[in-house]
């Protein structure tokens, strides 16, 4: 059995001598860092890969989005609101489906995408003409919106839907990617 008995000799500090130098230990105890902030549209570029194919089959097509961060560490919305574009620029009848899930919608806690990271979505359509009464729509351009600001890129895409509704898309949540965005 190891027994520990503390003896205090004549050398040692009274606690109340200790007292000014905890304080200053204290005090030169690092703060917590600000909380940061959403990513702003400047900072941000968008690219897209379609994985040479990787996404087509089954009637279906669609590409990755890729947000590069080029500013301060920041964070993205994982679901911000994605629209299609036709080759002047105006909006398509295109709407992304509901998350599968909870309803109203599922909670997507923000990215948080540091300085030359990136982060990456999928988006995937229907490009056939699969329904009794299918329509088409030809999107030239994809935007994403970044608060009050717009990225965009081209795309190249027919999506099919039913006639007489609006085409629908798939976009999973945006997630960070491991290591340095090249580029």
């Amino acid at each position: 059995v190891m027994t520990c008995s503390f003896r205090r000799s004549d050398d040692d500090h009274p606690p109340e001598t200790l007292m000014p130098i905890l304080a200053l230990l204290l005090l030169a105890a690092p703060s917590p860092p600000p909380p940061l902030r959403a990513c702003r549209s400047d900072q941000l570029r968008l690219s897209l890969d379609d994985h040479a194919g990787e996404f087509n089959g089954m009637s279906h097509s669609g590409t990755e989005l890729s947000i590069r961060n080029i500013g301060p560490d920041c964070l993205l919305d994982a679901l911000p609101k994605v629209q299609l574009r036709d080759a002047r620029n105006r909006g398509l009848s295109a709407v992304r489906q509901a998350p599968r899930g909870m309803h109203p919608g599922p909670v997507m806690v923000p990215v948080r995408l540091a300085a030359g990271h990136r982060a990456a979505t999928q988006i995937r359509w229907i490009a056939g003409p699969v329904f009794p009464r299918s329509q088409s729509i030809r999107a030239s351009k994809i935007a994403v919106m970044i608060g009050a600001a717009t990225l965009s890129a081209p795309l190249q895409a027919t999506l099919y839907g039913p006639a007489g509704q609006a085409a629908t898309f798939e976009q999973i949540p945006f997630h960070a990617v491991e290591g340095m965005a090249q580029g």
